[in-house]
């Protein structure tokens, strides 16, 4: 390239890293459409960990994380709080330095030509716009895989070794190829900190220096030194990692549950592994990612033309990757000396052991074509789409201070149209597929608490509602702590599962979320003057409780009467909130927890049914209302379904409460563990 390109060329990057930006801050808050468990965890149970003191290089929570992205997202919690911009913007910058990155490492590779039409498809492709808008780890490890590459080719193009009359200084020097082999081997390392899948990263450059070795003797034998170094440094750097996880090797057991085809392999069952590789191979063009959380199900990175420049991408890196063995069989036919392998040759290589290594973990693990799974390949994707056009502009060689081409007028102008094409096409259909299709569909909606989110905004604009219960699944603290972070008002929300429960005081509830009440559905009156959120519907509770004996346990929660129907056979108990309860402080604990920690509820309530002996006929233990969002004058009602077994007669029902955690019971005031009813008639 011309020296007087060189500005106008920096300002196009410029401009496609803030485009790149600007897609990944637009409507952050919106889509996704809510907040997911994983988010949640991620940021306010395990970069909490960081901000409460407790620093690790690797963290057992949630099947085990590496700490590097946790760290950095304490950072911005500190700064902004649990809000999209505390849990998703880190995401945000990681996910837009990867494309300037990108483009360096093409233009390094094949040319700018490359560098600027690769870099421009990822920025807007729906794969890194995922990755970028979502608090999770995945997308901290392109960046460092690519400076990471990105030094080494560096290295690769300096002197191993300063001459012997120069200051031992210049070893150091930025310019020299030991420098950049420890800044390789530094990036190289960071990356093992970020996510799992990093740990093959290495491969890629083992197996290219094999390649080196056997086509291009001469650079592999100047540089091999170096090579050592950098291994050995990256090595050395991954070592409190390594030994972390040999001490606690239970903490990584979501990689053991991922790695399903290795597992029939071993036992001589091939058909996971072949099915997944042909899997994982068609999701650029066929069958995509099937899971909602991370795309449209089963949608192609590539639309048709997208995918057309891929395949011919990779033919053509195939071509060139190959060419130096047909010339090495040549040689040894003519009995000549082997020629060397250009930069083409080298830089293709390199290019698809990248893309094959990267794309890898969906050979060998469940799902396939997983795109998160698939993350290191993510910049090497966009690399190969675009080296059709970098080809027709004559871009395939490593820049070099000696070696400048500048292509032809109509071959610029062609490649000029081709860029166009691809780029439109994947942005248009990437950015409608993003921002309206894949947010709008209802398993998204579901799972990532679009109606929850959307109940934060209504309650924002309504401060005058104070108290509100909300059903839920109740399926650990998620649903509450996503409205929590959306909530700018004082409501106290109470939260309980309709399937079993219903909250009678206060009266105004939030209801069919995630399906429409089960219980006592009668007692629920659509309010037609407040509108619908999703799939809520507001309704006044009106019920009337049974009249009975009040029993009051100690630790604040009273039942105001027990009716047992024997015909149905099943107990209902009402119950109402005397004080402020005294409960066991509630933790924030990953979803899995880490090994031997518990997770469960604090607080649990048991319903037996017993026959004349006192003998156990059946039994029904939950809580389908989340105590800890309880006040005080509150009221609720459950069920228990108690079906004795064939030909046994039952006498009596005895309910309680208990922890869970650690089996004590609570006693009531008057000092019982239990209460008895008759089963007879109820009371």
């Amino acid at each position: 390239m011309n020296q007087t390109r060189i500005p106008y060329e920096r300002w196009l990057i410029l401009a496609i890293t803030l485009l790149a930006f600007g897609l990944r801050v637009w409507r952050l808050d919106t889509t996704p459409p809510g907040w997911r468990d994983d988010e949640l965890i991620n940021s306010q149970v395990i970069s909490q960990h960081v901000l409460d003191g407790d620093w690790a290089v690797y963290f057992a929570d949630a099947s085990g994380h590496e700490a590097l992205y946790h760290t950095l997202n304490a950072g911005m919690l500190a700064l902004f709080g649990p809000t999209v911009w505390g849990i998703r913007f880190l995401s945000v910058l990681m996910g837009t330095l990867t494309v300037p990155l990108t483009y360096l490492l093409g233009r390094k590779l094949f040319g700018s030509t490359v560098g600027l039409v690769a870099a421009a498809a990822l920025a807007l492709s729906f794969w890194s716009l995922m990755y970028s808008r979502i608090g999770l780890r995945h997308v901290s490890l392109p960046p460092s895989v690519l400076a990471a590459f990105y030094f080494f080719w560096r290295g690769l193009s300096r002197k191993t070794w300063p001459a012997q009359d120069r200051a031992w200084r210049e070893w150091l020097a930025p310019q020299s190829a030991l420098f950049n082999y420890l800044l390789t081997a530094v990036f190289l390392a960071v990356g093992f900190y970020t996510y799992f899948a990093a740990r093959g990263v290495p491969a890629i450059l083992l197996a290219f220096m094999i390649y080196l070795a056997l086509f291009a003797w001469p650079t592999f034998r100047r540089h091999w030194p170096g090579f050592l170094l950098l291994l050995a440094v990256a090595f050395g750097l991954a070592l409190p990692l390594i030994l972390t996880l040999q001490r606690q090797p239970e903490s990584e057991a979501r990689v053991s549950e991922l790695a399903v085809p290795l597992v029939e392999a071993r036992v001589g069952n091939f058909a996971p592994l072949l099915d997944h590789v042909i899997t994982t191979l068609s999701m650029f063009h066929r069958t995509g990612d099937g899971e909602w959380l991370y795309n449209i199900p089963n949608r192609p990175v590539f639309g048709p033309l997208g995918a057309v420049f891929l395949w011919v991408g990779v033919a053509l890196a195939v071509w060139y990757a190959l060419q130096p063995a047909g010339q090495w069989l040549g040689a040894l036919r003519r009995r000549s000396p082997r020629p060397e392998a250009r930069p083409i040759h080298l830089a293709s290589a390199f290019l698809l052991l990248w893309w094959l290594a990267g794309i890898a973990p969906g050979f060998i693990s469940v799902p396939p074509a997983s795109l998160g799974h698939a993350i290191v390949a993510l910049p090497a994707v966009f690399m190969l789409t675009a080296l059709p056009v970098g080809w027709i502009v004559g871009a395939f060689q490593i820049r070099s201070a000696a070696s400048r081409s500048v292509p032809a007028t109509g071959a610029r102008a062609l490649a000029v149209v081709l860029s166009v094409l691809l780029l439109v096409s994947i942005g248009w259909r990437d950015g409608q597929d993003y921002f309206v299709n894949w947010p709008q569909r209802g398993m998204v909606r579901f799972l990532y608490r679009a109606d929850i989110h959307e109940t934060a905004v209504y309650l924002n604009a309504h401060p005058d509602i104070t108290d509100i219960g909300l059903t839920s699944l109740l399926a650990g603290p998620w649903d509450q702590l996503a409205l929590a972070n959306d909530l700018r008002t004082a409501v106290q929300p109470r939260w309980y599962n309709s399937d079993r429960a219903i909250l009678l005081n206060p009266a105004l509830v939030l209801a069919d979320w995630p399906q429409k009440p089960q219980f006592l559905p009668e007692a629920y009156t659509p309010l037609a003057e407040r509108p619908s959120i999703g799939a809520y519907h507001f309704y006044q509770i009106d019920y009337e409780i049974p009249s009975g004996e009040q029993v009051c346990f100690a630790n604040g929660l009273c039942v105001e009467t027990a009716v047992y129907n024997p015909i149905t056979q099943r107990l209902t108990l009402f119950w109402q909130v005397s004080r402020p309860l005294d409960l066991p402080p509630r933790t924030l604990i990953s979803n899995p927890p880490p090994p031997g920690v518990y997770a469960g509820s604090r607080l649990s309530l048991f319903a037996h049914l017993l026959d004349d002996e006192g003998a156990l006929l059946a039994g029904d233990d939950g809580l389908w209302v989340d105590v800890y969002s309880l006040q005080p004058g509150d009221q609720f009602a459950q069920f228990h379904q108690l079906t004795a077994p064939a030909g046994s007669v039952a006498t009596a029902v005895a309910f309680g409460l208990y922890d869970p955690m650690t089996g004590a019971r609570i006693l009531t005031v008057d000092g019982r563990d239990s209460v008895t009813i008759p089963a007879a008639s109820g009371n």
